[in-house]
């Protein structure tokens, strides 16, 4: 495999900045783990990891 690198526009890495802090949770079903999709606590930890620490360039 080779390296490779994709160019970004700043004003797409900006809308989804917005959109992941602007983001709304549903309430979890009480005790239905994955039931229905994806756990809300999961879900809560993949969007901070976006938001603080996911390198999107």
């Amino acid at each position: 495999m080779r390296p490779f690198a994709i160019h970004v526009e700043a004003a797409v890495l900006e809308d989804i900045q917005l959109r992941l802090n602007n983001r709304r949770f549903p309430d979890q079903i009480k005790n239905s783990g994955w039931d229905y999709g994806t756990g809300k606590a999961y879900l809560e930890e993949l969007v901070e990891y976006w938001k603080s620490e996911y390198d999107w360039r």
